[in-house]
């Protein structure tokens, strides 16, 4: 099997496999039991809020854990945004279904939302946002890298224009395809809210994080027992978040091989007859969206499934939507035939080129059988 879906889900790494298996099997207690077992599972989790502050170059305080990405994001926005503030908010057209839809819910809530389009190459420009700002405006969302073609956002930069357009919003982005891929500093940055997630960094699923910037306070979402400050109820799943925790101490920036593979696979795939990059040039280099003509993607998918090789149509987390990619259609591109392919830095050269040998055979035929329904 080739594995190159790692956009949707990453491989565990044995540290984090090694950490989970020690909490279910070691530090079982409820870190919240004040009895010794539960003392010592609560240092634990101590150390894994450490762990997970110091990838993201915080103190631990600005840490709280979820159980996803998606629960990261709902709280930031549903939490972040506030009327009382200014009824306006703004994202872009090409967020993670968990972001578009916190927002869908603003908008039920009485928010006027400016939803920002991208460039033909699927980038959202600096000036764009600073052009979707007002001086009502309470609450920005924007990722970090696109899930589904890698583009880069300009997250370190906003934060000036916001200070000087509408200095109390809030400013969250949802980081979870840049986390353990691009160097973050949220503080830095003016960032107040930023997501992310296990399983994209070979850690269990189940787990995710929020950072909150310190001064910052949210709405009450979820309601329980006061823990994650109370932001964020409910019994701590420690394997999982020590498993998190371990993740964060493999993170390794500048994978060469994933910028070998990336440019190999985008210049293999070129010559492909009928073969568009969707991909911006300047794109995360573990993502590589390609449209291939008027193949319908499920039939390149399905090609490429009967042959070992994993890769999507798109986010895995709106697969039981519509099943078009909203991403590409925001920005004006291919989106019926699009392949996105997404890559970890256990992958490798000799993997990229039995996929391009397995495009250069099936891509032709299913061209011909296309174009002889026609």
């Amino acid at each position: 099997m080739i594995y190159f879906d790692n956009a949707a889900t990453t491989m565990p790494c044995d540290a984090a496999v090694s950490a989970a298996m020690t909490g279910l099997c070691t530090f079982f207690a409820n870190p919240a039991s004040r009895h010794a077992e539960g003392v010592r599972a609560s240092a634990e989790l101590k150390k894994a809020r450490e762990a997970t502050a110091k990838a993201l170059h915080t103190e631990p305080e600005n840490i709280i854990f979820t159980n996803s990405g998606t629960q990261a994001d709902n709280i930031a926005v549903l939490g972040g945004a506030k009327k009382g503030v200014g009824k306006h908010a703004v994202t872009t057209a090409i967020e993670h279904p968990a972001v578009l839809n916190c927002f869908k819910a603003l908008e039920e809530k009485g928010f006027d939302v400016t939803y920002i389009t991208p460039e033909k190459d699927g980038r959202i420009t600096e000036e764009s946002i600073r052009s979707a700002l007002r001086s009502d405006t309470s609450f920005v969302s924007i990722m970090a890298i696109n899930n589904e073609t890698g583009a880069v956002m300009p997250v370190e930069h906003i934060k000036r224009h916001i200070s000087s357009i509408c200095p109390r919003a809030l400013f969250h982005t949802d980081a979870v395809q840049a986390f353990g891929k691009k160097e973050l500093f949220p503080e830095e940055w003016g960032v107040d809210l930023l997501s992310i997630s296990g399983h994209k960094i070979h850690a269990p699923k189940g787990v995710g994080a929020l950072y909150i910037r310190k001064g910052v306070s949210l709405g009450q979402v979820m309601y329980g027992g006061g823990q994650e400050r109370g932001i964020y109820s409910g019994t701590h799943d420690l394997a999982a978040i020590m498993g998190l925790a371990a993740a964060c101490g493999e993170i390794k920036y500048d994978c060469e091989n994933v910028s070998e593979i990336n440019r190999y696979i985008r210049h293999e795939a070129a010559q492909i007859d009928g073969a568009v990059i969707n991909s911006p040039t300047d794109a995360s280099d573990y993502v590589l969206n390609i449209s291939f003509g008027n193949i319908p993607s499920e039939v390149i998918l399905n090609a490429l499934s009967d042959r070992g090789i994993c890769v999507s149509s798109g986010s895995a987390c709106a697969s039981n939507m519509s099943g078009e990619s909203h991403v590409l259609k925001a920005a004006g591109q291919n989106y019926k035939s699009a392949i996105r392919f997404s890559f970890s830095r256990y992958n490798t050269i000799e993997e990229a080129k039995c996929l391009i040998g397995v495009l250069k055979e099936v891509i032709p035929i299913l061209n011909f059988a296309v174009r002889g329904k026609k």
